[in-house]
């Protein structure tokens, strides 16, 4: 046989070669892709009917059997080379529909020798859903109420007769004082303190209840007889939002004059635990009855002395208008447009206090 035809027959049998070891190759590559070991695109990018396409013009190349030789001179085993060739193609092309049904398919019909996924332990803390509550929302005053849902009792403070009769100093004091007096008197008017408190509380009473809010005074009238202890009792039994308690002021000197306000100290031993309240609320109407007056603001006066304060339960001020001691302004305090501002200043210090503006 000449070097011519042995080398025409090594080409077909190196083709055959070529495709056992590509035929091996597809198989090593599916059980992989089957397996999860690999990913198909990981090994081939491109897709199977490319590389069958590929190694199709590969062999049509060259390495078919030329047309020169005949065909009984082939050996046996030479004549079925080209069958085995497109067997291989055929079993390459079946691997392809396979490969590609096993890429389709759902995770749900993975092998099931595939390790399954394992859910989040049970002892992972649950997500917390973050508070609707808006920024608005969570800087909201507390109070919301209005001038409708608020009761203020008014004390206009003494009485027409005073009672001289002993009450302690406050709930278990061994303190004792005078029940009520009738406080001091204008020294250019005459007028007696507690006809002016009574006309002062009058007009705030009128000025609270046209804004909505509900009022109780402890006396409409002069000729009463009731204990400071008693006044503060009935602020109590009524849980009263606001106890204000009216008073006039007096002095040995006859300049002094201005608007003061009282409240207990912190370390009240009957009702401390109320001093935040009561100091707040003995600013908030000093600052507003001023500025309502134009009168000299003085200051807030705490004091554990005043029975009146210290039998109160809930907040309470002390409101001590100016001074009748002085002549001007006893004249000015008996004035009813001076008492309208006065009225008008108390108000607006308990609505300040509420936070209603």
């Amino acid at each position: 046989m000449s070097d011519e035809k042995k080398e025409e027959k090594k080409e077909p049998r190196g083709c055959l070669a070529v495709m056992v070891v590509a035929f091996t190759a597809f198989w090593v590559i599916l059980v992989l892709v089957c397996y999860n070991k690999v990913e198909w695109s990981e090994i081939i990018p491109e897709s199977p009917s490319a590389l069958i396409e590929e190694i199709r013009e590969h062999y049509a190349k060259g390495d078919k059997p030329k047309e020169t030789k005949p065909k009984s001179t082939k050996p046996k085993d030479d004549s079925s080379e080209s069958d085995k060739v497109q067997e291989i193609f055929e079993i390459m092309e079946k691997l392809e529909d396979f490969l590609k049904d096993q890429k389709d398919k759902p995770e749900t019909t993975e092998p099931t020798t595939k390790k399954p996924k394992v859910t989040e332990p049970t002892t992972k803390k649950p997500q917390v859903t973050e508070p609707t509550t808006t920024k608005q929302e969570a800087t909201e005053p507390a109070n919301t109420k209005q001038e409708q849902d608020f009761l203020v009792v008014i004390d206009a403070g003494h009485q027409a007769q005073n009672n001289h009769e002993k009450e302690p100093l406050g709930p278990g004091s061994d303190i004792m004082k005078s029940k009520a007096t009738s406080g001091t008197q204008g020294v250019a008017t005459g007028t007696p303190e507690y006809a002016l408190n009574l006309q002062v509380a009058k007009k705030l009473q009128a000025v609270l209840e046209k804004r909505g809010y509900q009022v109780k005074m402890i006396r409409t009238a002069n000729d009463v007889d009731i204990s400071n202890a008693q006044r503060a009792e009935v602020a109590n039994e009524l849980k009263a939002d606001a106890f204000i308690r009216i008073h006039a002021n007096g002095d040995e000197k006859s300049t002094t004059r201005g608007i003061m306000t009282i409240c207990q100290t912190s370390d009240n031993p009957f009702n401390g635990a109320l001093y935040e309240q009561c100091h707040k609320l003995a600013q908030c109407v000093l600052d507003e009855t001023a500025e309502a007056t134009g009168g000299k603001k003085m200051f807030v006066w705490e004091t554990d002395t005043l029975s009146g304060i210290n039998w109160s339960e809930v907040p309470v001020t002390i409101v001590e208008m100016g001074y009748m001691t002085n002549p001007e302004e006893d004249k000015l305090l008996s004035t009813d447009s001076y008492q309208q501002k006065l009225a008008e200043g108390i108000a607006n210090g308990i609505d300040r206090y509420f936070g209603i503006t």
